[in-house]
């Protein structure tokens, strides 16, 4: 299965520090052994195909801000039972590629707050059998 990444990411993914992923899956379609063709330009005419791997694991990922409160739990179910403090949550930040939590809160926070339950519940999908 194809999953598009901004330019910012391939460098990263390709030296090994950005180990995982983040999206939202509504549909199901990442499991353990998926193979991935990971991508730039995907629907245009500047898709490019950097990298192949497979998927070596799943965990559920629930993210809130509140109150100026930024919250993330993690699970490997639905049910994200393990509640994250703040160096957790930067762990996760750098090793999805971002260069701070600050930059991953930038990107999370807006859709946070425009989705209609102001949340965020995804999966982390791993092609490193690093997981949380």
């Amino acid at each position: 299965m194809i999953l598009g990444f901004k330019q910012q990411f391939v460098e990263p993914i390709l030296k090994g520090n950005k180990i995982h992923t983040i999206r939202e899956d509504s549909k199901d379609r990442w499991k353990t052994g998926s193979h991935i063709h990971m991508a730039t330009g995907v629907r245009t005419k500047s898709y490019s195909c950097f990298n192949e791997v497979d998927v070596k694991g799943v965990q559920y990922i629930f993210m809130t801000n509140h109150r100026w409160t930024f919250e993330v739990s993690i699970g490997d179910t639905h049910y994200c039972d393990k509640y994250l403090y703040p160096n957790d949550i930067e762990k996760i930040a750098i090793n999805d590629g971002f260069k701070s939590l600050e930059d991953f809160q930038k990107w999370f926070i807006p859709l946070i707050e425009s989705s209609p339950e102001h949340c965020f519940s995804g999966k982390i999908i791993h092609w490193t059998d690093f997981k949380y």
